[in-house]
């Protein structure tokens, strides 16, 4: 059997339309399924159910890759997550009357300065 990986210059690893991360989260996703399926296969779990759980979550696993990939692109569970680390407003706790008095805000404004 031959794999292609193409990956040209400056473009990220592409496997079989799997793009960047997703390889990554693919792979182990099938070495996770794989661990567990020896797992339980050791513990004494009859190997029909060890099958059915292996082949079952390495297709949902399969699925699910391949439907991020080509729901959010190369890039897109970075930005995801990185989304989630953005605060979803900002608080001001000062009155509507004290952000409008000019003399407040100028000593504020002169406090935050560098001092020389």
């Amino acid at each position: 059997m031959k794999f292609e990986l193409n990956k040209g210059i400056g473009k990220s690893a592409e496997f079989k339309g799997l793009k960047a991360q997703y390889l990554f989260l693919f792979a182990a996703g099938l070495l996770t399924v794989f661990v567990l399926f020896i797992i339980m296969y050791m513990v004494g779990i009859s190997q029909w159910i060890c099958i059915g759980f292996g082949a079952i979550t390495a297709s949902v696993l399969i699925w699910l890759t391949f439907h991020l990939n080509e729901k959010y692109g190369e890039h897109g569970l970075m930005k995801i997550l990185s989304a989630r680390q953005h605060p979803r407003f900002l608080i001001n706790r000062k009155s509507l009357w004290k952000l409008f008095k000019k003399e407040e805000n100028e000593k504020y404004i002169k406090s935050c300065h560098y001092r020389k």
